[in-house]
């Protein structure tokens, strides 16, 4: 009976990259990464490995609806990185959609603001076309690094999402644009 409420949108992701031929397997509950971008208000739907490419697991976040409110979902890809670290000052950047009218009109351009401390992430991501394309299809994408959780990064996107060949050749495409940036000292 739990089985037919739960949420089944890490079910659907993993059925939907296989569909693309990316392996994902869906990975028992309860593992440490579930908690890699999860804040007290979402909960974690569960992890989802991917054996081959940049991006190694996927982790989907939901907060639950409320009377006034939908519920919201995140998805977190998370990129390992083995570059040694020191003193490590995390990067945390983020797309800003420009719309041709405020609040409703049509995405017509997605730069990339925040923090990148000297890695040129910012700049080289908001001048990729396709980067720029994904972030107007499925949503906002936000980039942190990470050095005490775990090694690496997170590209968050704001809401669920079936990617394409394309779109999953651009997460792979801004996966190696971070591994290869300068690293943060």
């Amino acid at each position: 009976m739990r089985g037919i409420f739960r949420d089944k949108s890490r079910d659907k992701l993993a059925q939907t990259l296989n569909s693309l031929g990316i392996r994902a397997d869906l990975a028992e509950r309860g593992r440490a990464e579930e908690k890699i971008e999860n804040s007290w208000y979402q909960r974690s739907l569960g992890i989802i490995d991917i054996p081959e490419g940049l991006v190694r697991w996927i982790n989907i976040l939901k907060k639950d609806g409320s009377k006034n409110s939908l519920p919201l979902w995140w998805v977190i890809l998370v990129i390992p990185d083995e570059r040694p670290l020191t003193n490590h000052q995390a990067v945390d950047i983020k797309t800003i959609r420009k719309k041709a009218f405020p609040l409703f009109g049509k995405v017509v351009d997605v730069t990339w603001k925040g923090n990148d401390h000297h890695t040129g992430l910012a700049e080289v991501l908001s001048n990729d076309e396709t980067v720029k394309n994904l972030a107007k299809r499925i949503g906002n994408l936000t980039v942190h690094s990470y050095a005490k959780e775990f090694q690496g990064w997170t590209l968050q996107v704001d809401r669920r999402f079936e990617p394409t060949n394309q779109d999953w050749a651009t997460i792979q495409k801004i996966a190696n644009y971070i591994l290869s940036s300068a690293r943060v000292y």
